[in-house]
């Protein structure tokens, strides 16, 4: 609450000081010059006002730091903590800006003063010439009629015209002194202008590239990140639809799908294998008349060996041949001992009953190379050890 009272007091100081410039304004903008005084006082009260309107922007832009400060600390506050402090602070704010406004009207009507005052002088000065101008011509006249002066007289007359105009001159040296240490005054301030500007105009430059950059930066940044994290979230889905699968779905499917699925092959596979053996005995017992011209196959049995590979239940069993499918070849094996016998047992009956011309026609056929008895011989197993 003292820096807004402070803030205050001093622009109401500064407010003041305005005030009583802006009479010295008036005065200068309604300044006369009487003939021979010269542009001196006209020079001395412009510099007069043009320094303390200097002084008073200085003040003034030392108050407009101050001002924008309080404006950045009323934003970040809460709204309602303090009704009388917000509008102490607003009237401080209003306060500054009417008191820019009127220092930027002040300056406008003190050049519109100085060019009325210069104006005001060059309408004095040529008065002037225009009184030297008839003074000249009244001396001439007198001249003319006063013939009768002495030489003494005629040289003082001189001396104090050449001394006027010695003094006319001198004052408008002065004049124009005067008004060229205002145009380099004016000059220089608009210099200081235009650098101050180009200053403003590079730095607003350099401000631009950098954020052009930065958001080129931030832009790239963006997209690599945007990458990083649609690649880790396809990876976390992958990793908990194959969690989900081999702890929820792997034992089910195993169970209920492929479980079955091969029991069942297994089973189709061993009918159709039974299937295909009975066919073959059944092939192999055919009248005894075709067993005479067709020579006889002797089927040999191999025992295969499969390794077991371990199954989902954990058992690994190797190179071992089950128990049933083992009774079944057995089984048959001994039918078709069976049906081999008997068909030998319809040989010999059948070579009884032929006559001895038959026997000798059947003695002098070639024997077939190709005929085998059948073995009943075990067939040893290989056992891969393991």
């Amino acid at each position: 609450m003292s820096g807004i009272t402070d803030l205050q007091a001093r622009l109401k100081e500064l407010s003041t000081a305005l005030s009583h410039i802006h009479p010295l304004v008036s005065r200068l903008k309604g300044f006369t010059t009487a003939v021979g005084q010269g542009d001196q006082p006209r020079l001395e009260l412009g510099t007069e006002i043009h320094t303390r309107l200097k002084e008073a922007e200085e003040q003034l832009e030392l108050l407009k730091v101050e001002v924008e400060a309080l404006e950045a600390a009323a934003d970040t506050r809460r709204k309602g903590v303090d009704n009388e402090k917000e509008s102490e602070r607003e009237r401080v704010i209003a306060l500054a800006g009417r008191l820019a406004d009127d220092l930027k009207r002040t300056r406008g009507d003190f050049r519109n003063a100085q060019l009325q005052a210069k104006r005001n002088a060059e309408v004095a000065r040529r008065k002037e010439r225009e009184l030297l101008f008839t003074r000249s011509q009244s001396a001439e006249r007198k001249k003319q009629s006063s013939e009768k002066l002495t030489q003494d007289d005629i040289v003082m007359n001189a001396s104090n015209d050449v001394t006027a105009a010695l003094r006319r001159t001198h004052q408008l040296m002065q004049a124009e002194l005067s008004r060229s240490q205002f145009a380099q005054e004016t000059l220089e301030q608009s210099t200081a202008a235009l650098s101050s500007l180009s200053e403003s105009y590079t730095d607003l430059d350099s401000l631009i590239s950098s954020s052009r950059n930065l958001i080129g930066s931030l832009l790239r940044s963006q997209k690599s990140d945007t990458w990083y994290l649609e690649t880790a979230f396809y990876i976390l889905v992958g990793t908990i639809i194959w969690l989900v699968f081999r702890r929820i779905l792997y034992g089910p499917l195993w169970w209920l799908v492929w479980l079955p699925i091969r029991l069942f092959a297994r089973f189709t596979f061993a009918i159709l294998g039974v299937v295909g053996i009975t066919g073959k005995a059944v092939q192999s017992s055919e009248p005894s008349t075709m067993l005479e011209y067709v020579p006889q196959e002797t089927p040999v049995v191999e025992h295969k060996v499969e390794p077991n590979v371990q199954s989902a239940e954990g058992e690994a069993v190797w190179d071992q041949i089950p128990v049933a499918d083992e009774a079944e070849e057995d089984r048959l094996i001994d039918e078709i001992g069976k049906m081999v016998e008997e068909s030998e047992e319809q040989e010999e009956t059948n070579i009884d009953d032929i006559s001895e011309e038959e026997r000798q026609r059947q003695a002098e056929l070639p024997r077939n190379p190709k005929k085998r008895m059948f073995e009943a011989t075990d067939i040893p197993q290989q056992r891969d050890e393991l």
